[in-house]
Order: C-alpha cells, then structure tokens, then sequence
C-alpha cells in the first residue's frame, strides 16, 4: 500500500578518515567563518540523558541539487569533525510533500547506486580537510569510507501507531532499497522485528546499510547516535587494514631475510615491532573511547540505539579480528627479537674469538721465533 507522506528528510552519509587526532578547539578557529552549527548535543531528559564526551564540530557546507532519475532533489550539505581523525559528510533531502511510500523506495533505491552522491561528499570533504589541514595530526587520506542512509519520517497518513505503519508501508523495502524484487515474508520479519521503541509515537529500524527512524517530534538524536557508531565502524575498519598491511609487510621482509651480518647493528625488526607496539597502544585507546565516550545515566534510550548500532555493524566481529591479529603481530615480533638477539649473541662470541685471536696469535709467533715453544 503506497501512504503518502507528509513529512520527511533523508540523511545520506559518508564518513572519511582523514588522519590521526584533530584539535577541535583549533579547527573552530580557522572554521569561525563556516562552523555556524553547534557542537551536537543531546536534550536532558531521561530518554536521552547521554553524553558525548568530546562533541564533534558541526559545520554548514551549503547546498546544491542532486539529479536522480526521479527528479532533482535541493540538498543541504553539513559536515562533523571528530576530534579522532574523522569527518563526517550528511547531504540533507527533504522527501518531497505529498511523497508516496513506493516513490520513496525507488528514490532510495536511487540514491543506493548515485555516483553524484559520492562526488559531492568527497568535494566537501577535500575542501574542508585542506581548511582544517593544519590542526590534523600525521594527515592521511584512506580510501575507504563508510556510507550510509537515515530516513526519517515525521508526518504521515497512519502514523499514530508506528508498529501497524511500518507493516502497511512495508518499510523493509525501504531500508533494503529494494523496488524491483517482492521481498520474502521471512526477509520482511527479520528487518520489522527487529525495531525498538521508546513510546508508542516513535520507532527506529536500524539496518547494516540504512534506518528508518519515525519521529512525530521531528527529533535528531536517535539519527545523530548512528552517525556516531558510524564513525566507529570506520575506525574499526581502519585499524583492522592497518593491522593486515602490517602483517604483510612483516611476512615480506621474512621472505626477503633482511637482517644480515652487514646489519648487525641494526635490528631490522626492531622499527616493527616498535610501530606495531604504538598501533597496539592506538587501539586500546579507541576501544577504550568506544565504551566511555558514550556516558549513560541508568539505561536511557540512546544507549540501547547504540547498541543496536554496534550489533548491526557487527563491532564485536571487527574487535576480535582486530585484537587477533595484534596477537599474531605481537608473537611474530617477538619470535623475531628472539631470533636477532640470538643472531648477534652468536657475532658477539665469534668476535670475542677473533680478538683473543689476535691478541694470542701474535704472542705465540714471538715466543716461536725467540724459540721459548
């Protein structure tokens, strides 16, 4: 059944890593011009008394029009800054007035293969990485990024019971983005149960690819939490490639059996295993941000959206790949000092010999000549 809706906005997000630590205090600085959104904050009541504990640096890229088979679509373009290397791009859509659902599933199943959308967030990403370059610390650029879309719907033909809503709508081909295929009954049940509530006005669908958050009061904390845990999964992705090149990199220079007598003083494994110690020390840090940067008072709502999050984007799964291969990272390293320091016990006693030798050697050529032996 098509409902029209009322109401709406769509958030597409990208989220780039662009580089180690950001100093926020410093980017608002060169950004006074631009930063003209306040940091994200979370109202006080008791469904949302959570905090963020360094709020990210909101800024007001401008707007532009998106061209979509459907039609052209005004935009509004914001960025956030995250004080851990990350940036944040949300292009803002209005879903047009009068809106029916099946329209919104094909706009959405639009905007799922739009190059136009990944172009216009590296754009503003490029533009504002080069403004705030000199408060980011050891600049990188990664090619990966996540993305990601919220659909939130305010006002709609049936709205005043969310859970009959999202069945007569068929929001599980909305969050799919699938307009061509009938979804299965079993796929439809697996999306729909798994929606939570806080009162019976509101409800979010949170999905490993989109949400659908239903929200009378027009409220953006449930949408700005997962952009949140978004930037998580980034970090989380990020670490895990870096873990993998590293290991990588270390299985090569086995191959290659780099340490040789002419680096003797050098210990070739030596940088590894103390860049790996540094990549080890990063990452407890973020696993430690991850879990205190979200601070709660008693069991309020956010947090469960938050945990819904990291249970979609599968945060456990990418913690243990992670702390697996800094455990393999961590015993090769070891193995291989092991190895070195044994290497050169062995140059030390060869050399211990030879200058005995040297020392011994010409005292028994004297006393052969002076035949005393």
């Amino acid at each position: 059944m098509s409902v029209a809706i009322e109401k709406g906005t769509i958030l597409v997000h990208r989220v780039f890593d662009i580089g180690g630590e950001i100093t926020l205090a410093r980017a608002e600085q060169l950004l006074s011009g631009d930063a003209k959104g306040p940091r994200l904050k979370f109202a006080t009541d008791t469904r949302k008394a959570i905090i963020i504990k360094e709020s990210p640096l909101k800024v007001d890229l401008g707007e532009e029009t998106l061209d979509l088979p459907s039609g052209k679509f005004p935009l509004r373009i914001f960025a956030r800054i995250w004080n851990y290397g990350v940036l944040s791009v949300t292009l803002e859509i209005a879903i047009p007035k009068g809106c029916g659902w099946n329209e919104l599933v094909k706009i959405a199943s639009e905007l799922e293969v739009s190059d136009e959308v990944d172009l216009l967030a590296v754009s503003r990403k490029d533009a504002l990485k080069k403004k705030i370059l000199p408060c980011v610390t050891a600049p990188a650029e990664w090619d990966i990024f996540e993305d990601y879309i919220t659909y939130i719907i305010e006002k709609a033909e049936g709205l005043a019971d969310p859970k009959e809503f999202i069945k007569k709508v068929d929001a599980a081909e909305l969050i799919l983005a699938e307009s061509r295929e009938h979804l299965s009954e079993e796929s439809r049940a697996f999306i729909l149960d798994s929606a939570i509530q806080y009162s019976k006005s509101d409800l979010a669908i949170i999905d490993w690819n989109s949400a659908l958050l239903i929200e009378p009061d027009g409220e953006r904390d449930v949408a700005d939490v997962i952009e949140f845990s978004l930037t998580h999964l980034l970090e989380f992705r990020y670490y895990d490639d870096l873990l993998e090149r590293k290991l990588d990199e270390l299985y090569d220079a086995m191959d290659k059996k780099r340490e040789t007598a002419a680096k003797f003083f050098k210990n070739f494994y030596a940088d590894i295993a103390e860049d790996s110690s540094m990549k080890y020390m990063e990452f407890s840090e973020f696993l430690g941000r991850v879990e205190n940067s979200l601070k709660t008072v008693g069991d309020p709502y956010l947090a469960v959206v938050f945990r819904a999050s990291a249970l979609e984007f599968h945060f456990d799964d990418w913690r243990k790949s992670i702390s697996r291969k800094m455990e393999t990272l961590a015993q090769i390293s070891q193995i291989l000092h092991g190895e070195v320091n044994t290497r050169r016990s062995h140059w030390l006693e060869i050399i211990v010999i030879v200058l005995i030798a040297i020392e011994v050697v010409p005292f028994l050529y004297i006393l052969l000549r002076e035949g005393k032996i």
